[in-house]
């Protein structure tokens, strides 16, 4: 299996694992309302279409902020929108190009907490720290809604192979949101 397959699979995996997580958020007003799950939602998104800027060689824009998102599901459409550009964007990618180095324009501002320079990185490993540090962070939504007294659902990778590599069901997630 050559490393664009692997990276789309993981993205494939990540983009059904958030809508789960958006579904079991938005069909409970504790969970939707609560700030911590909207923060670490928001910074996940955050983080993906940062570095889906710095892949695509655009300039950052600036952080969106909780207000930018007054109604939840515009979040989850943020988000799903991510989704979206990075499929078409890996999909496309030369895998020749997964080797090369990246400039990652925050790096330096880890340097103080790191204490040194950050060492180099290739665009291929920054695609994987976009799915593991989703996948962290989801997790640590899943503890939240449990303290909610909410199911968390089901998001590891393994049980999205076994349930067949189902797709992100957004349309449904988002018409549905107020139904739910």
């Amino acid at each position: 299996m050559n490393a664009i397959k692997i990276i789309l699979q993981l993205f494939e995996h990540m983009e059904w694992a958030d809508a789960l997580v958006w579904r079991s958020v938005l069909s409970n007003s504790l969970a939707e309302n609560d700030s911590t799950i909207r923060e670490r939602l928001l910074h996940i998104h955050v983080v993906q279409h940062g570095f889906l800027h710095v892949w695509r060689e655009q300039a950052l824009p600036e952080l969106p902020k909780p207000s930018d998102f007054p109604e939840t599901t515009r979040l989850a459409a943020w988000g799903r929108e991510y989704h979206q550009t990075a499929a078409a964007f890996v999909a496309a990618l030369d895998e020749a190009l997964l080797d090369g180095s990246l400039s990652i324009p925050w790096a330096d501002q880890l340097a103080v907490r790191l204490a040194r320079p950050p060492s180099p990185v290739t665009l291929g490993q920054t695609m994987l720290q976009v799915a593991s540090h989703s996948s962290h962070h989801r997790g640590q939504i899943n503890v939240r809604l449990r303290e909610l007294g909410c199911e968390p659902p089901l998001i590891d990778f393994i049980i999205w192979l076994w349930l067949g590599r189902p797709s992100a069901d957004w349309d449904s997630l988002l018409r549905g949101a107020s139904n739910l």
